[in-house]
Order: C-alpha cells, then sequence, then structure tokens
C-alpha cells in the first residue's frame, strides 16, 4: 500500500471534523461492520450446530450409508458381501438389519417401524445403547422367557407400556390370501430417547432373529447398516459401493434419507445469512454517504494536493483507503467479537434451552472456518464497492477551480 495515500487517509480520518454529522455516520458505519458480522457469525455458528446436532441425532439410530435392495426385497448377507465391506479401510463398521412396519398392541394399538438388529455388531453402527434411559439393551435374557423389544419413549407412551409390558406385534407378512398375519409376543426390556420425536414416537428394536421370524425372512435380511471414519467420505464410499455392489442391491447415504430435512435446513441457513447481511450493506451505504460528505469537506485539501503535483488516481486512492481501513477494522473486530461469543457459550452454556423441547440444553455453536472466511470477504467487497463513487468524484475535480472558488 503506497505510504503517502495511507497517511493523508489516517490523517483525514483522525482530524476533527467541521460537522459533528460527518463523523457520527463514520462512527455509525464502523459499528454496523463490526455488528453485521458479529452478528452473522453468531447465527451462523449457532445454525451450525443445530444442523450438526440433528445430523448427529438421525446418524445415531442409523448409519452413513446403507445397502438396501430395490422394493426392500430381501436378500442374503453371505461371505461376498461381508469380505467387500471390510476389504474397504473407510469403512469402520457393519451391521445386518431387517426393516418392516407393524402393528404393536399394548394397553393401546400404535403402529410403529420396528427394526430387527444383531445385538452383536449394532454396537459398532447405533448409539442405541447409550441412549436407553430405562431398562437395558438385552433381547434374550427377559424373566417371560418371550423374545426383547425396546421401544421408543414415545411408542412406550403410546401403548402404556413400561419394562416388563408383554406386547403383540402384529407383521403385515402374509404367505397366502386364505392366511393370518403373522403375530409374536415380546417382553419390553428396554427404553430409549433421542430427543426427536420423530424417532423416539415411532421406532421399535426386536433382535435380528425374532424381525427374521416376524417378517417371514429366514436367513435374509433387507439391509446393512455401514459406518465410515468420517461423515466426510460418505460420497466417496457409496460411489464406490455402489459400483461394486449386484443388482438389485444398492447404497443409500444419510443424505438421501432424509433429503429434504436437509435441503430445508440449508436453505434456511443461506436465507438467514442473506438477510443478516442486510446489516453490513446498510453499514456499507453509510460508509458510501460519510466518503461523499467528507470529500466534500475536503474539497480545498484535494485541489492543494493536486496542484502540488498528486495524480488523480492518488487523489482516488486516498478515500478507497480511507473508507477500506473502517471496513476492515470494523470486519476484523466483528470476527474476534463473534468468535469470542461463540467460545464464551461453548465454554459456560449461557444461554439454556429447555431441554423437553430442544433436546438439548444449551444453544448449540459449532464454528465453521469457512463461514468466517465468506462473511469477512463479503464485509470487505461491499466496503470496497461502497468506496468507488465517492472515491471516483474526488479524483474528477478541477484544481484550479476548486481553489478559486475557496
Amino acid at each position: 500500500m503506497p505510504k503517502l495515500e495511507l497517511f493523508i487517509a489516517l490523517r483525514y480520518l483522525q482530524s476533527k471534523r467541521k460537522t459533528a454529522f460527518i463523523s457520527t455516520i463514520t462512527y455509525i458505519s464502523f459499528l454496523g461492520i463490526t455488528l453485521g458480522v458479529a452478528v452473522l457469525v453468531i447465527v451462523m455458528s449457532v445454525m451450525n450446530g443445530f444442523e450438526s446436532e440433528v445430523r448427529t441425532r438421525f446418524i445415531s439410530n442409523d448409519s452413513h450409508i446403507r445397502i438396501r435392495s430395490f422394493n426392500d426385497r430381501p436378500f442374503t448377507y453371505d461371505d461376498d458381501l461381508k469380505n467387500m465391506l471390510l476389504s474397504d479401510s473407510l469403512i469402520i463398521g457393519h451391521s445386518p438389519f431387517i426393516e418392516s412396519y407393524g402393528m404393536i398392541k399394548g394397553d393401546y394399538t400404535e403402529g410403529s417401524l420396528v427394526r430387527g438388529i444383531d445385538e452383536s455388531t449394532i454396537t459398532s453402527i447405533s448409539l442405541l445403547k447409550g441412549q436407553i434411559v430405562s431398562g437395558k439393551l438385552d433381547f434374550i435374557n427377559t424373566e417371560s422367557g418371550l423374545p426383547g423389544i425396546i421401544l421408543g419413549k414415545g411408542m412406550a407412551d403410546k401403548t402404556a407400556s413400561i419394562i416388563g409390558s408383554e406386547l403383540f406385534i402384529i407383521s403385515p407378512a402374509i404367505s397366502s390370501t386364505l392366511s393370518q398375519p403373522p403375530v409374536m409376543r415380546f417382553e419390553v426390556t428396554g427404553i430409549f430417547e433421542t430427543g426427536l420425536a420423530e424417532i423416539d414416537g415411532s421406532l421399535s428394536y426386536v433382535s435380528l432373529d425374532a424381525a427374521q421370524k416376524l417378517f417371514k425372512m429366514p436367513g435374509r435380511i433387507n439391509g446393512v447398516y455401514v459406518n465410515l471414519s468420517s461423515i466426510s467420505h460418505t460420497d466417496r464410499v457409496k460411489e464406490v459401493l455402489n459400483s461394486e455392489l449386484e443388482y438389485p442391491k444398492n447404497a443409500i447415504s444419510w443424505k438421501d434419507m432424509h433429503k429434504n430435512l436437509y435441503a430445508w435446513m440449508e436453505i434456511e441457513k443461506m436465507m438467514m445469512g442473506t438477510i443478516l447481511s442486510l446489516i453490513i450493506i446498510i453499514a456499507a451505504f453509510n460508509i458510501l454517504s460519510s466518503l461523499i460528505m467528507i470529500v466534500m469537506e475536503k474539497k480545498q485539501e484535494v485541489g492543494i494536493l493536486m496542484a502540488m503535483g498528486c495524480s488523480r488516481s492518488v487523489v482516488m486512492r486516498i478515500f478507497m483507503i480511507q473508507g477500506m481501513i473502517i471496513g476492515v477494522i470494523g470486519t476484523v473486530l466483528g470476527l474476534i467479537i463473534g468468535t469470542a461469543v461463540c467460545f464464551i457459550q461453548l465454554e459456560y452454556q449461557l444461554v439454556s434451552l429447555p431441554g423437553e423441547i430442544y433436546f438439548i440444553n444449551a444453544m448449540p455453536i459449532r464454528m465453521d472456518h469457512n463461514d468466517f472466511l465468506i462473511i469477512g470477504a463479503v464485509s470487505l467487497i461491499l466496503t470496497f464497492l461502497s468506496t468507488i463513487y465517492p472515491s471516483m468524484q474526488a479524483s474528477r475535480m478541477l484544481p484550479a477551480q476548486i481553489i478559486r472558488d475557496e
């Protein structure tokens, strides 16, 4: 940056104004940039936090990738499929499952999504064991000798079930048009809670063997959970699996399973960022208006500089640098304030939330460096654009005319 232009720009910022109104607008511009950037950083971090919480809770009862067949047709969990999954270093766990809908009859009858899981491998995929709030993850050791079932908290409330309650599950599987649908008795051995009403109020777990009997799939499954070392590998591993799996099996990711939810969250984040950017835009207009008035106030000084040999480009750079100083300091200070507020919330959780409503006890925060870079860049670009017009106006002044008029 040229030393002359920077020196003069700093002197103009530090000098006392003939009109206090110009100084007021300059201060408002600076505060507007700072406030806008800080608010954007905080809001984006909070939205990232909520998105991360929702994603984690959905995946904790599912997986990064599912292997399914078209129309959910049953298939065999054979050695070829197991070896293919074991050969990929990015896959840290996999577990077979059966998933179908059934009617659960306790004191009340309620429809449920019933998942049959393999107890020996499910812990490498799901956080179900840590989500059990009553009872335990056990499908075998029951007092009645019946197979065990684990209900979501909402499903337990709907069917008026507690630990030890006996339930019936009516399966939609029908072997012939004249036969009755299969029915099995279960004993409630556990109740889990994820905090997401969509899962807690509709999902139930039974053992894989019990599900195979209930849904008439002896020795077969209709899906495999696949867990990865990092969520960032999801798309790559999905493509690899789909290139190796034979029809009718295919791999779908967590994004595919919850497409509408995450599309809505991305749109909400984008719209919130756009709306809050108006604060920075307003501050940029304040910089524009304050620079225009400073140019008018400094006409005599500009005329003297040009008469002494300063080129139009030098005059233009003086006022551009003056505006950019306001923008840069305001942006940096806003980023610092926003980051500090986020760190304080992470450390002390000053903003609490009712856990029964929001499934978490404090405002979630997840800071993304990419968001910070985008916010800072947008702020600086808007500041730069606001300096162009007044700087060009200053550079177009005629020194002789200015000095004569003054």
